[in-house]
Parts: structure tokens; C-alpha cells; sequence
């Protein structure tokens, strides 16, 4: 079999460039003239321009202003139990699988768990939280 030529190497790549250049220009066109005809002739009135954000007619507060504590004990608690879930997922699909083992794993995990706050309140105690609270 002959050797293939320059031409035959750089004719489909070149053939994918310009269909990966043309078919999003030409959706790009089609979408913008579509929605020109969908959507119709713009109204533009100062009720319009006007802010509006969360059923609140016009912003309150400035860009600086704080926020409570609790806005962040939320937002804390939030990641907290997202990063859970995306860990028990994984346990949770191999489980469905007939694992088994993650049971034993699981089991081993609050073991060594409640050892650790069993010495750790022994040494030193958490203020403010009752021994059983933990465990």
C-alpha cells in the first residue's frame, strides 16, 4: 500500500476545524434571528429599568452591609452535610452492589470514633457540652 499523502492527512482535520468553526456560527445565526422573531419588538420603559430584587421594589442596604452570624453557621452547616453526601454516595452504590464489607468498615469507622471522644473528653473536657452529648 502507498504511503498516504500530506493531502490525505490534513484534509479531515481540516474538514473537523471548519465544521467545528461553521455549526456553531450557524446555530449562533439561527438562534439570533429566531429569537428576534419569538420574542418581538423590545419595550423598553423605565418600569422595566427599574431594580427589583427579591419582591423588594427598590435594593435596600448597601453592598458592605454585614451579615448575621447565623447567615454563616447555615452556610457552614450546609457544606458540611453536601461534603457528607457526596461521600456516602460512593458507600451507598456499593452497598446496592451486595458489599457487604462497608458494613464492616462502617462498623470499624464508629468504633474508632467513639474511642477517640471517650479519651479525648477524658484528657479534656469540652466546656459547655454534657458528656453523653457526644457519644
Amino acid at each position: 500500500m502507498d504511503n498516504p499523502t500530506t493531502f490525505d492527512l490534513v484534509f479531515p482535520l481540516t474538514i473537523l476545524v471548519l465544521l467545528g468553526i461553521a455549526l456553531p456560527l450557524a446555530m449562533f445565526s439561527i438562534n439570533w434571528i429566531l429569537s428576534g422573531w419569538a420574542v418581538g419588538r423590545r419595550n423598553v420603559s423605565p418600569g422595566k429599568n427599574e431594580q427589583y430584587e427579591s419582591g423588594l421594589g427598590v435594593t435596600v442596604g448597601t453592598a458592605g452591609e454585614k451579615f448575621s452570624v447565623k447567615f454563616y453557621l447555615v452556610a457552614m452547616l450546609f457544606l458540611a452535610f453536601d461534603i457528607e453526601v457526596a461521600f456516602l454516595y460512593p458507600w451507598a452504590i456499593q452497598f446496592n452492589k451486595g458489599g457487604w464489607e462497608m458494613v464492616g468498615i462502617l462498623v470499624a469507622f464508629l468504633v474508632c470514633w467513639r474511642w477517640a471522644i471517650s479519651t479525648s473528653t477524658a484528657r479534656a473536657p469540652l466546656t459547655g457540652i454534657s458528656e453523653g452529648a457526644l457519644l
